[in-house]
């Protein structure tokens, strides 16, 4: 398999369960469930160990798109930029995660640990989508009438609207 093949087989793995493990951790706050909480941490340990690949493949899937036409590198140093910010945040709130997993038999630890952690996967699940939409905009050029003008630099038209499946109004 290569880096490229890789990349795109896992990339949206540590994403969604960043999310998924967000989402029952803040779950589990109002059901006070601790079944919940251990497997929102796990989701979160297991988002963080997934993550890794998917960064160390990223810059062999540049390398393999960077030339083709309608690749904006300015979009890949994006992604590439927030790429590692999201590791970095998603590998803490995993970190975190696997010791909250361990201290669970301390009332106070747990209590503060579970905030914390919430506070993280909030953050990272964050930081991964606009990591994932950035990367989507490298190939879908069709999500980067957002980006603010690329998509018509990119592809030689003068207007956005087009883009957006919008007609332009000439009055």
């Amino acid at each position: 398999m290569t880096s490229v093949q890789l990349h795109l087989a896992l990339t949206h793995v540590p994403v969604i369960l960043s999310m998924i493990g967000f989402l029952m951790l803040v779950a589990a706050f109002f059901l006070k469930n601790e079944t919940v909480t251990k497997v929102s941490y796990v989701l979160l340990v297991v988002a963080g160990l997934t993550a890794i690949p998917v960064f160390l493949s990223g810059e062999g899937a540049e390398e393999a798109v960077e030339n083709l036409p309608g690749v904006s590198e300015a979009i890949i140093e994006d992604h590439e930029g927030w790429a590692k910010f999201a590791l970095i945040s998603i590998l803490a709130t995993g970190l975190l995660s696997l010791v909250s997993l361990f201290t669970s038999k301390h009332l106070a630890l747990t209590r503060i640990s579970k905030l914390v952690v919430l506070v993280l996967a909030i953050g990272s699940a964050g930081i991964m989508a606009q990591t994932a939409h950035l990367g989507g905009q490298i190939r879908h050029t069709e999500i980067r009438g957002a980006v603010g003008g690329q998509n018509d630099q990119l592809n030689g038209e003068s207007g956005g609207a087009a883009e957006a499946g919008e007609e332009k109004d000439d009055d």
